[in-house]
């Protein structure tokens, strides 16, 4: 904790408490998009590449790993450590995904939860907050009301 309060979130907080995983929205902090490498099937590649408007074979020399190509799988290209979609919106603590409406299937059924290490990684890194043992937001008030009204944001917004 970092000399503060623990809280419950507040009503009207966009989370899918409840379930034995305490699932969460995304807060979009990215970690996931740092840790994992992203692993596609062909299908999914070209509708990337065609959503891009990308030859097929020009998105794979640009956005894909050739180490790990093969004839129906390959990986996304890692760019400064991270996923070569991934984007960093300056000034704010978030990420958004460049290909959102047609990531792959990996991503899509990624689920964010407070006891994901990826979620509470990016809690303490962007908001300064840890999850408590009874897996509630611990942090000074200040930082949650601001985590809290960011959460809200993100009801209005289309890019998880």
């Amino acid at each position: 904790m970092f000399g503060g309060t623990s809280l419950n979130l507040p009503p009207g907080i966009p989370y899918g408490f409840g379930s034995e995983e305490h699932d969460m929205v995304c807060f979009r902090c990215g970690e996931c998009c740092i840790k994992y490498h992203v692993r596609l099937n062909l299908v999914e590649a070209r509708r990337i590449a065609d959503e891009l408007g990308l030859a097929f074979n020009d998105w794979l020399g640009r956005y894909t790993d050739k180490e790990w190509q093969r004839d129906e799988s390959f990986v996304l290209r890692w760019r400064n450590g991270e996923c070569i979609f991934l984007e960093r919106v300056k000034g704010s603590n978030k990420t958004r995904c460049l290909i959102h409406e047609v990531k792959p299937e990996v991503c899509k059924i990624w689920t964010p939860s407070l006891n994901r290490r990826e979620c509470q990684r990016g809690l303490v890194m962007y908001w300064r907050l840890t999850v408590s043992p009874f897996e509630e937001l611990e942090g000074r008030k200040e930082n949650l009301r601001d985590f809290y009204s960011f959460l809200k944001s993100l009801e209005f917004s289309k890019n998880p």
